[in-house]
């Protein structure tokens, strides 16, 4: 089902969006990998575009998976060389994305398991359970980390720093396209229910 996923649009205006069936949103810090998650999760080089620049991805891109269910690819949060009119309309994106559209979803939010998670990273998960909004956490660039630490390891602390449990966090490497058939799962699992 994933391998079929699609472009769909591209837009500043989530409220320009039609309805849905159900929504995964990636979010994430600029240059977390969001764009190679969605890329090896769909098994696809290129549905999403990459860059090594940070803060590449500037508008709400949306996926289609299947007929009104979408991956939806938010612009990064932090740091990027953008003017700060620009930044503002991204965090504009992302509260009418997450918050104002009516929408069956679940946000994963994409961290660096080499640099761990960082302030912002815990700013978006407070931000979101002061709405209400369901979440997980995908721990990206595994293959950075040293292998006398697990896999097991790192799912244990992201659980225990953003107070969620450990199923809720999936270990992964984009670049060496490792570790997505739990996060497969769990989205199909969303998707279909």
């Amino acid at each position: 089902m994933l391998e079929k996923t699609v472009f769909f649009r591209a837009t500043a205006e989530a409220d320009s969006l039609p309805k849905s069936v159900a929504e995964i949103i990636f979010s994430g810090r600029s240059n977390v990998g969001k764009s190679s998650v969605i890329n090896a999760l769909c098994s696809q080089k290129n549905l999403a575009r990459i860059s090594k620049t940070p803060g590449r991805t500037r508008s709400i891109n949306v996926y289609s998976v299947s007929l009104r269910k979408w991956i939806v690819d938010l612009p990064g949060y932090g740091f990027a060389r953008v003017s700060l009119q620009e930044k503002k309309l991204w965090n504009k994106m992302m509260e009418e994305c997450i918050i104002k559209r009516n929408s069956n979803k679940t946000v994963y939010i994409v961290i660096d398991a080499f640099v761990g998670p960082t302030e912002l990273d815990f700013d978006m998960t407070k931000w979101l359970k002061e709405y209400n909004i369901s979440f997980k956490i995908i721990a990206n660039k595994c293959d950075k980390v040293p292998q006398t630490i697990s896999e097991d390891e790192i799912q244990s602390k992201a659980a225990e720093c953003f107070g969620t449990d450990k199923p809720n966090v999936f270990t992964v490497s984009a670049k060496k396209r490792n570790g997505f058939n739990k996060l497969k799962t769990d989205i199909l699992k969303f998707f279909n229910s």
